[in-house]
């Protein structure tokens, strides 16, 4: 019996969270409807918003809406206005521009409105100011400017129009909050001689409270800092309490760990120096934080009122009253925590569409800002894709819509071709019938288990449905048709003297609905007998034994339900093969590939000819000493890594890790460093002969932050490392490997 190649979390990311608004599938969705508790509605209000990143809702009904080129926008009697209330100069490239937007605490008595926006006017800053609104139109003479920040040339980061925050509240005694994001370059954010990587507080009018922490360490500007240790925030929140008011908000993360955090006066976060939870007192940890394979960035923040507010009666159930809304702008869900339980969190909402900003409106209702749209890069982003949503509690028993399209065709195995309708628990006898083939039904075909798991043996089939077959693309990728399914079981050594010694912990599922389309779905065996499907999620501890049977336990991931999947790059949780090397594998030197056998068994259609067959590379067992040192490595590389580290992928830099990629063009020899170098000289992403300043080798040797893959869930070195090392040390010096073009 042998370990299976796979590993927990495939994510390689170098620092994901850096870009991860560059990801395709970010613009316009297909429509879906939202997915939300009983009793709730959702209805759009507004469509085509052009790179929309803030929203401020009035207590006279209209809602203010900040587009990142410097436009203010008005929403107004069901409609956004055709002229926009301030058009601001600004240098909007990627997520400069307007980004922050609040209205006065005394709106509309006092009409002024607050903004954030970076201009290059002298040289490119962060500007804090307050207009003067006259009904719909802001005069652009009644700027107030409140705060200046500091020049970003000075300041460094890997890109340094990234990162720049944005969020705006006001909170107890009338205090104005402020994030600015440390551009990327990280150690900013623990520096007290800038504003960069901070939460800021001023008074209304842009003098500094006395009170705050760093007053007497500081001088000028910088005696605004309240917190430090941010990375990149996009939400603050006031809890709402007749006594007094908590402040919190949320932290994009690095690599590891998205955010929400308690705002307390004087503290460090951590942030470059640890991120989620750390051992190091010197940093206030979050109260809730979750990792990749939960989202990839976090937004927003707003409380849902836990009594009355204007004299009214809460206008949500009791469930949900005094929670915590914040949002995943990549996994397009809404989550709501209760700040004194932070562990109980619940999915309010799903199938959103690139959300960046929640907010409660004066009446009770949610506001939703869809953005549906990568960072101002001009080769990526897609304009008038926005929109504005409003979410409401109208009680009853509210119909819900289907989360996929309605069908009467089975997919393979004879499971359904519809998300809602999948088992919400799942039984041995059950999943047994899923392996038994239909009439006419082909399969269940092996896969081979190309991740890395610890302690945990991998699994995996696909069942093609009746009268179909698989399509092979001109550039090798593979297409599976509509109704294609793929289980794959994880097992742990229960005990070496019990037939069978493997106990199966989870059943993952994919369906395939389209060509390009499917959900995918996560069971946990909580007996032999049965599992249930996990809904948000969850790690939990799973206990295994070893050869030698002593018992010891691990920790697991199950991951959320995923009612909307896009390919080819799809939640890593629930990859499936995407090109024909995945499956031109050998399970013996004697055997005939995968990939040559369903030929053989005329599986697809119309079948390959010999020159496609022989362009297709083949991928190798990395735990084969037999088999080449650099297909070993590729090949891991390939099934762990390259789900983000591909054209399209959710990593940051230009590493293109697939199989398929000539060794030249994947950015690995001497590629330069994008998401830091730890602190060694002269590092790259591979220097050869020196695994010592090779990143891709550190950063997999590491357990901490910085580890790759940074979704894993021990703090076990990859088996891969000792191969890693003999395969950089046999690397030609003068090796030279070919930037893929930009």
């Amino acid at each position: 019996m042998h370990r299976s190649q796979g590993g927990g979390y495939s994510r390689c990311a170098a620092n994901l969270a850096v870009f991860v608004w560059l990801v395709v599938g970010l613009g316009p969705r297909l429509a879906r409807a939202i997915e939300l508790p009983p009793g709730f509605v959702a209805e759009t209000i507004a469509t085509n918003l052009n790179a929309a990143t803030a929203i401020a809702p009035s207590p006279d009904g209209r809602i203010f809406i900040a587009d990142q080129t410097g436009r203010l926008l008005v929403w107004k009697d069901g409609r956004v206005l055709d002229t926009p209330a301030l058009a601001l100069h600004v240098t909007d490239y990627w997520e400069r521009g307007l980004i922050g937007l609040t209205l006065d605490p005394d709106f509309p008595r006092a009409p002024l409105l607050y903004v954030l926006y970076v201009t290059d006017r002298p040289f490119v800053h962060h500007v804090l100011s307050k207009f003067t609104l006259d009904g719909d139109r802001i005069n652009p003479a009644s700027e107030t400017i409140l705060l200046e920040g500091d020049d970003q040339a000075t300041l460094g980061g890997g890109v340094p129009a990234g990162h720049q925050g944005g969020a705006l509240r006001f909170g107890p005694a009338g205090r104005l909050y402020v994030s600015i994001g440390e551009q990327t370059a990280g150690e900013p954010s623990q520096r007290l001689g800038t504003l960069q990587g901070k939460i800021l507080r001023l008074n209304r009018d842009g003098s500094i409270p006395a009170d705050n922490p760093f007053f007497n360490e500081t001088t000028g500007k910088y005696r605004t800092i309240y917190a430090r240790g941010v990375r990149n925030s996009f939400g603050i929140a006031a809890q709402p309490k007749a006594d007094d008011s908590r402040m919190f908000f949320t932290d994009v993360g690095g690599s590891a760990f998205e955010e929400v955090n308690e705002l307390k006066p004087g503290a460090n976060y951590g942030w470059p120096r640890a991120e989620g939870f750390s051992t190091n007192t010197a940093f206030l940890n979050p109260i809730h934080a979750y990792p990749p394979m939960v989202g990839q960035s976090i937004v927003g923040g707003a409380f849902v009122p836990g009594s009355a507010v204007n004299g009214q009666s809460p206008s949500w159930p009791e469930k949900w009253r005094g929670r915590f809304l914040f949002g995943d702008f990549m996994k397009h869900w809404i989550k709501a925590l209760d700040p004194d339980a932070p562990t109980n969190v619940l999915t309010f909402a799903r199938g959103l569409n690139g959300p960046v900003a929640t907010e409660l409106a004066p009446d009770g209702s949610l506001l939703v800002l869809n953005r549906s749209a990568v960072w101002r890069d001009p080769k990526k982003f897609v304009p008038n894709a926005g929109s504005l949503v409003r979410i409401r509690y109208v009680g009853g028993t509210v119909a819900r819509h289907s989360t996929s399209p309605a069908t009467n065709e089975q997919a393979a195995a004879g499971l359904p071709m519809q998300f809602d309708a999948m088992p919400k628990r799942l039984t041995r006898e059950v999943l047994e019938s899923w392996s038994r083939a239909r009439p006419g039904e082909r399969g269940g075909y092996w896969l081979p288990a190309l991740e890395w798991h610890y302690e945990v043996e991998e699994e995996p089939v696909f069942r093609l449905p009746v009268g179909r077959k698989l399509r092979l693309d001109a550039d090798g990728r593979l297409r599976f048709p509509a109704g294609t399914v793929f289980f794959r079981n994880f097992l742990v050594l229960q005990d070496p003297a019990l037939r069978p010694p493997m106990q199966t912990i989870e059943t993952r599922v994919v369906v395939l609905t389209a060509d390009s389309a499917a959900f995918g779905c996560s069971y946990r065996w909580t007996t032999f007998a049965e599992a249930e499907l996990v809904e948000d999620g969850e790690q939990a501890s799973r206990p295994t034994t070893t050869e030698a049977r002593a018992t010891h336990e691990i920790r697991w991931w199950y991951p959320a339900q995923e009612p909307f999947l896009s390919l080819p790059i799809t939640s890593p949780a629930f990859l499936i093969p995407q090109h024909a090397a995945e499956l031109n594998f050998r399970n013996s030197s004697n055997n005939a590939t995968l990939f040559n056998y369903l030929i053989q068994e005329g599986l697809f259609d119309p079948t390959p000819d010999a020159a496609s067959i022989r362009a297709i590379p083949e991928i190798v067992r990395w735990t084969d000493t037999s088999a080449p040192i650099e297909a070993r490595v590729r090949s891991y590389l390939h099934g762990n890594c390259a789900v983000c580290h591909q054209p399209g992928g959710t990593s940051r830099g230009n590493l293109d890790l697939r199989l398929t990629t000539p060794l030249a063009r994947t950015g690995l020899i001497d590629g330069e460093p994008v998401a830091g170098d730890l602190g060694i000289a002269g590092a790259k992403v591979v220097l050869p002969g020196s695994p010592e300043k090779s990143l891709i080798y550190q950063r997999v040797k590491r357990t901490d932050f910085f580890r790759m893959p940074p979704g894993a869930y021990h703090n076990e070195p990859s088996p891969i490392l000792p191969a890693m090392e003999e395969w950089i040390r046999s690397l030609d010096q003068t090796t030279k490997g070919n930037q893929p073009p930009r």
